[in-house]
């Protein structure tokens, strides 16, 4: 009798592995149906004019804000969970509330203040960013004082005292896994096709001979998210995509992904690369599943293909930019206060005085002699200003 919970020695090596996967499986569905009944609560339904008409905040000023709340992601080394839920809260709060543009960069770092706080809840670490820090490297023209008092009208009217929102990036790490584990699936189910055909009798070989590294090549996008994670911040940072749905923005991404790697190998084969792999039949087997996925998320085929077509023309527009030249110079623009402090003008003038000689005599005058006649200005290693407008330090 084997004691319990103990395993044959000659049982199947894989029936534990299968039950985790089994169990990790459930999990994922269980955060699915999760999700799904809180998306329609954190779906921000944004309706902005292009043009500004009567004071409103135009879908210019929601990039811009936008692309402020990069560039702090960016400075601080923030993740990107505090990103897109500062997008996300300042997408919703202008769903909710008519805003003046003017107060557009105070609920900008508002948002991010409100993220970084979320953020350092969830992963219960100290917040390394103070409001004052927000504020100077903003420059938003706000206090810190106006932050913290815009925050508190952030929480009370999108009701974030009772838990987190759930963002574009938390449906792409789930549907991320769900198709990792529908791709881990489908490689085991080839490796094991030959075993069974030969346990059955079978002579004949399958059509389709599988290794076990020949589906690494389209597992590769799922085992790493950096790319997906920066396909996400460029889709949410554009007002094109506020409105999408966002299990079907995840959805969209991750397959844009799939058929990006799939291109790759379908190229590299069709060259006869040495070390390239042919495309798996069963990598196709994956779109299935995604049709599995849009079935069970209610997903139309018009909503779908309206957003996929969203995705892509921010994509290519994004890439567009990144491959042309910069040929803009850097210019530093300071304001008149700023200027004053860096190079004071008050005690400068452009009138030389003059030069009183009533008081020698002509005799007692010295004599100088001119070795030659050279200039200061002919020389490149002058350290005189060469304007025209000379400043000169009066006492009076």
């Amino acid at each position: 009798m084997l004691r319990s919970g103990a395993r044959h020695p000659d049982a199947d090596e894989g029936a534990s592995t299968s039950g985790e996967r089994d169990c990790r499986m459930r999990q994922l569905h269980a955060t699915l149906a999760e999700y799904l009944q809180l998306e329609n609560k954190f779906q921000p339904r944004l309706c902005l004019p292009t043009d500004g008409e009567n004071g409103e905040v135009t879908t210019g000023a929601r990039d811009g804000a936008a692309h402020v709340l990069r560039c702090l992601k960016v400075w601080f080394d923030l993740p990107a969970d505090v990103l897109v839920s500062a997008i996300n809260l300042f997408d919703r709060f202008l769903t909710k509330m008519k805003v003046r543009p003017c107060h557009v960069p105070c609920i900008t770092v508002s948002c991010m203040n409100i993220a970084i706080d979320e953020h350092a809840a969830v992963s219960k670490q100290p917040r390394n960013v103070t409001v004052e820090e927000l504020v100077s490297v903003s420059q938003s023209a706000c206090t810190a004082g106006d932050v913290s008092r815009m925050s508190r009208v952030i929480a009370d009217k999108l009701s974030l005292a009772e838990r987190c929102c759930v963002t574009a990036l938390h449906w792409l790490r789930l549907l991320r896994a769900l198709v990792a584990n529908a791709a881990e699936e489908l490689q085991l189910r080839a490796l094991l096709l030959p075993i069974r055909r030969r346990a059955r009798g079978c002579s004949a070989e399958p059509a389709v001979h599988v290794s076990d590294s020949h589906l690494a090549g389209f597992l590769s996008p799922f085992k790493t998210e950096s790319e997906l994670i920066n396909l996400a911040e460029i889709a949410v940072c554009d007002a094109g995509c506020v409105n999408a749905r966002t299990s079907e923005l995840a959805l969209v991404l991750v397959f844009h992904q799939l058929e990006k790697e799939l291109v790759e190998l379908s190229r590299k084969a069709a060259e006869g690369a040495a070390d390239s792999q042919t495309v798996p039949e069963e990598a196709y087997y994956l779109y299935e599943f995604a049709a599995q996925l849009q079935a069970h998320c209610h997903m139309t085929d018009a909503s779908l293909l309206s957003t996929r077509s969203l995705v892509r023309g921010v994509i290519s527009r994004y890439e567009a930019r990144q491959a042309a030249p910069q040929r803009q110079r850097l210019v530093w623009r300071l304001s008149e206060r700023t200027l004053k402090v860096l190079r004071p003008t008050d005690r400068l003038t452009s009138l030389l005085p003059t030069i009183e000689e009533q008081h020698f005599a002509v005799d007692a005058t010295p004599k100088r002699t001119r070795s030659g006649s050279e200039s200061s200005e002919s020389e490149e290693t002058s350290d005189w200003p060469r304007s025209p407008v000379l400043p000169v330090y009066c006492d009076n």
